[in-house]
């Protein structure tokens, strides 16, 4: 006789990795949002402070934008890592226990 783990064991892990989802897929949009802002205001001073000129403010804002994303990206897929390191470990656990039914 087989013993298969129930899902709702699992149900914390998927509930996380969907929330994370959902975040980096918002995230993107925001992003996605402000660059077509930036496209359309290029030459529209009213959005910088006190009617600053544009020059290399703009470069320096999208490399700090870049910048973050690629650390986010890094945090995120260290948590995904970390999830998938939980959940093999559980599953092993789980198969382990099966086999000596």
């Amino acid at each position: 006789k087989t013993h298969l783990p129930q899902r709702e064991a699992f149900s914390p892990y998927h509930l996380q990795l969907a929330t994370m989802s959902a975040d980096l897929s918002e995230l993107e949009n925001r992003v996605r949002s402000l660059e077509q802002k930036l496209a359309g205001a290029a030459g529209d001073d009213s959005l910088l402070p006190g009617g600053r000129q544009t020059g290399n403010s703009d470069a320096q804002v999208l490399k700090k934008v870049s910048t973050r994303l690629q650390d986010f990206e890094a945090q995120i897929t260290a948590q995904l890592s970390n999830l998938q390191s939980d959940f093999d470990k559980k599953l092993s656990h789980v198969n382990r226990g099966a086999s000596s039914m």
